[in-house]
């Protein structure tokens, strides 16, 4: 990161929360969760957000999160009505998904800029709302004619076409009326993941050719023991993987952020998140996922601390008047199906 000029100030996020507070409220919003038979999570997400956006403390003052249960759980219900139908169709009439996946591909635009309007316009921070003023026709280039192109070449530019969409989730945020503007080198986000295939490579490959010498004759023990070292190191290689490209292209994200008077700065590094990885699915494995709670503390925290906001010149940040109630649809559609759409 650049030296700090004269006059510039330095603000990082701080989570005053702790694992043991969270678990209290983790562990009531999975009692509940599943004696409601999932009615009850709209209120559990609810809780957990507004647990973690209370506890970032960001320049002296929290976030705060204002999304509503109610309407989040009709977002859920047409979610898991089109999941049932999509279900059922697919057995009664053979080839009715192909027409779902047309369909739903078609509508993932519209969806998205829902989801990330919902988010946005729920979060607020010293009273002032953020906002997300992506039309549906951008998100239409942003995420179909890009996806387009990573289908024509086999996958290949799926790095480029990361790099935009982060790039476009970005620049359409505002906090206010104070746009954030991004711009991000697809060039860097191809050696992210060309260095992350080495990495897979280049501990998986080895492993296996030295357990391919193995003795063909083996006991059930001996075979069970290896199985497990393979499965083990293949497990560590894509967490270290994974880990070098979250960060890195966190890294290179908010590095090329700014706004009026204030520009970001993330310095994430991939060993020590890969050890968080590792280490929450451990703990959690081992505890049965009662600690799971303190994994997603412990992740969140490390996070916090390697992000920055250098304040250049402070100025007013006006609110936006034109900011309308969104509904929570495209954003339990996300959820419900595993869309990742932000950033």
């Amino acid at each position: 990161m650049e030296g700090v000029a004269t006059g510039e100030r330095e603000v990082r996020p701080e989570f005053t929360g702790s694992a043991s507070e969270y678990f209290r409220i983790w562990i009531v919003n999975l009692f509940f969760t599943l004696a409601t038979l999932g009615i009850y999570s709209p209120w559990a997400k609810v809780r957990k957000k507004r647990y973690f956006y209370g506890s970032t403390r960001f320049d002296g003052d929290t976030f705060d999160y204002f999304g509503n249960p109610k309407q989040i759980l009709r977002g859920r219900i047409v979610a898991f009505a089109v999941f049932v139908a999509y279900v059922l169709s697919s057995e009664l009439y053979p080839g009715a998904e192909l027409a779902f996946w047309v369909v739903g591909f078609i509508m993932f635009p519209w969806l998205a800029v829902r989801a990330l309007n919902f988010n946005a316009r729920n979060s607020a921070w010293r009273g002032l709302r953020f906002d997300f003023a992506a039309t549906t026709g951008q998100a239409a280039r942003a995420y179909n004619l890009r996806l387009v192109v990573v289908a024509l070449t086999a996958g290949l530019a799926w790095p480029w076409f990361m790099a935009r969409q982060k790039e476009f989730v970005v620049s359409h945020h505002a906090f206010g009326m104070t746009q954030l503007r991004c711009k991000v080198s697809a060039r860097e986000f191809f050696r992210v993941y060309l260095r992350a295939a080495g990495i897979v490579i280049g501990l998986v490959v080895p492993l296996y050719a030295l357990m391919s010498f193995a003795p063909l004759v083996m006991s059930v023990a001996y075979f069970w023991i290896q199985t497990l070292i393979f499965v083990s190191a293949l497990y560590v290689s894509y967490a270290v993987a994974y880990a070098y490209v979250q960060a890195r292209t966190a890294n290179l994200v908010w590095n090329s952020t700014t706004a009026d008077g204030v520009r970001f700065s993330s310095s994430l590094q991939a060993w020590p998140l890969a050890k968080i990885y590792i280490g929450n699915f451990l703990a959690a494995a081992v505890s049965l996922g009662l600690l799971i709670p303190w994994g997603a503390v412990r992740a969140l925290r490390y996070r916090l601390e390697n992000f920055t906001v250098t304040v250049a010149s402070e100025r007013p940040h006006l609110a936006n008047p034109a900011l309308a109630q969104v509904g929570a649809t495209g954003q339990e559609f996300g959820d419900f199906f595993n869309l990742d759409i932000g950033v």
